[in-house]
C-alpha cells in the first residue's frame, strides 16, 4: 500500500518552487507601470536633433512645462558672416517677425476688450464698427436671419463671408482701414466662409479702436491713429503686465527694420554659397508694414517673449493676462489658433504658425525662397513649445508634433 505524503510537505515544496521562479525574474518587472509616460527630455532632444541635422541657418526653441520654463536653446546665426554686419549669433532673445502668430495675440487682445465691454462672441460685429461705416455695410452682415450674419466668433474663426479685396483670396492681403470698409460694403461671398483671410484679423485694430479709444474715423489720419491705438492697447494690456519689452509701436517696428543687425531671412536647406542674382546677397533684408498688418501679422518677438505669453495664457490663476473665462473660449473655439491638430495621438494640439516670405520669384527661376518662420504649440499635458527660425523651414509644426508623439514610452519598456 502506497504511503501518503504529509500535507505540510506539499506546502513546503510549492513555496520553494514559487520563490525559485521569482528569483529568475527582474524584481522591477513585477512593479513597473506599463502605462505610457511622457519623457520631456526626449521631446526636447528630438526637436534639437531634427533641427540641427537639417542644415539650417538659425533657430530658437523654448519649452514650458505647466507654465514654468523648462528648456531654451538657440543655434546658428541671425546674420551670416557673408552678409552686412555679420556674423551675428542667434539667441533665444533675438526678435524675429513672427508673422501670423500675431493673430493669436490679436485674438487675446480682442477677447480682453470684449469682456471689459460686455460683448459676447455671438454679438454682431457691425454694431461695434465706426458709426459712419454701419449704414454703408452690406445688410446681410447685420441681418440675423442671413447665413452671412457677422459675429465675433465667425470673424475670429475665419468663418466670415467678407469678400475682401486684394490680389489673392487666401491668405489675402493685409488691408488699410479704407479697404476694409470697401470690402464690407461688397456683397458677401459664400466661398470665403471658412477661408483663411488675413483681413479678418486686421479688423481687430478697428474694433479695439472703437471699444477703447473712440476714434474719429473721418480724420484724414485715421489709418495711422487706429494702428497706433492698437499697439498702445497691446503695450498696456499684454506686454507691460508680463514684463516683456518688444518693439510695441509702429515706429519702433519700423526702427527694427532700420537696424543694421536684425535677423535676415535665408533659404532652407541653408546654402552659404547662394547669391541673389539681383544684388548678390545671401540673406534677405525683409520688411513689414505695421500700418497694414496690425492685428493680423508682423509683431517682432523672440521665443522667450512668446513662451512668456503662453505661460501666462495657460497657467496663471491670477489672470494677469486674460481671464480664465475668455481663455477657455479661445481654446474651445481655436480662436487665432487655426492650425491646431484636433485628433492628435494624445489629444488636441493647439497651434499657430507664421511665415514672412518667401521672397519673390523671377523669370530666371526661383528666387529666392528665403523666409522667417514661427510656430507655437500647446499640448494637452501642459507642455508648451515655441520654435522660430530665420529660414524657410516649412515643417516646424511637424517637427514639434512628431517628437511629442515619439516621447511617450511605457514605464516597463523605456
Amino acid at each position: 500500500m502506497e504511503k501518503k505524503r504529509p500535507i505540510w510537505l506539499l506546502f513546503i515544496v510549492t513555496a520553494l518552487f514559487i520563490v525559485a521562479a521569482c528569483e529568475k525574474n527582474d524584481p522591477s518587472d513585477q512593479f513597473c507601470d506599463d502605462s505610457l509616460q511622457f519623457d520631456i527630455d526626449e521631446f526636447v532632444e528630438g526637436v534639437i536633433s531634427d533641427m540641427e541635422s537639417q542644415n539650417i541657418s538659425g533657430y530658437q526653441f523654448v519649452v514650458n512645462n505647466d507654465g514654468t520654463l523648462y528648456h531654451s536653446n538657440a543655434f546658428g546665426l541671425a546674420r551670416h558672416e557673408n552678409d552686412p554686419n555679420g556674423p551675428i549669433d542667434m539667441t533665444v532673445n533675438t526678435r524675429l517677425n513672427v508673422a501670423s502668430v500675431s493673430k493669436f495675440i490679436g485674438a487675446i487682445a480682442l477677447m480682453i476688450a470684449m469682456e471689459e465691454r460686455n460683448v459676447s462672441l455671438e454679438f454682431n460685429v457691425v454694431n461695434y464698427l465706426p458709426e459712419s461705416w454701419r449704414d454703408t455695410i452690406h445688410p446681410d452682415f447685420r441681418d440675423v436671419d442671413s447665413p452671412h450674419y457677422l459675429t465675433f466668433k465667425k470673424l475670429l474663426r475665419m468663418e466670415s463671408s467678407i469678400d475682401f479685396i486684394g490680389s489673392t483670396p487666401r491668405p489675402g492681403d493685409m488691408l488699410s482701414e479704407a479697404d476694409m470698409l470697401t470690402s464690407l460694403i461688397r456683397p458677401p461671398n459664400a466661398n470665403r466662409d471658412g477661408l483663411y483671410q488675413n483681413a479678418n484679423f486686421t479688423l481687430i485694430r478697428v474694433l479695439i479702436g472703437e471699444f477703447f479709444f473712440q476714434l474719429d474715423e473721418n480724420n484724414e489720419d485715421y489709418d495711422t491713429i487706429c494702428t497706433d491705438a492698437y499697439f498702445k492697447f497691446l503695450e498696456e494690456r499684454i506686454f507691460k503686465p508680463l514684463n516683456i519689452n518688444p518693439p510695441d509701436t509702429a515706429d519702433e517696428i519700423n526702427d527694427y527694420y532700420d537696424s543694421p543687425t536684425y535677423a535676415m531671412a535665408y533659404q532652407w536647406p541653408f546654402n552659404e554659397s547662394f547669391q541673389d542674382p539681383a544684388d548678390g546677397s545671401l540673406g534677405w533684408l525683409h520688411t513689414s508694414d505695421p500700418y497694414l498688418n496690425g492685428g493680423s501679422g508682423g509683431l517682432v518677438l523672440s521665443s522667450m517673449d512668446l513662451a512668456t505669453i503662453l505661460a501666462f495664457f495657460k497657467n496663471d490663476p491670477q489672470e494677469r493676462l486674460i481671464s480664465n473665462t475668455q481663455r477657455d473660449k479661445i481654446i474651445a473655439g481655436e480662436l487665432g489658433l487655426f492650425e491646431s491638430t484636433l485628433d492628435g495621438t494624445y489629444g488636441v494640439y493647439l497651434s499657430k504658425g507664421g511665415t514672412r516670405g518667401p521672397d519673390g520669384r523671377t523669370a530666371n527661376g526661383n528666387c529666392c525662397d528665403r523666409a522667417v518662420r514661427s510656430r507655437i504649440m500647446m499640448f494637452p499635458n501642459g507642455v508648451e513649445a515655441v520654435l522660430l527660425t530665420n529660414s524657410n523651414h516649412t515643417s516646424l509644426g511637424t517637427v514639434l508634433r512628431s517628437n511629442f508623439d515619439s516621447a511617450w514610452k511605457s514605464g516597463c519598456n523605456p
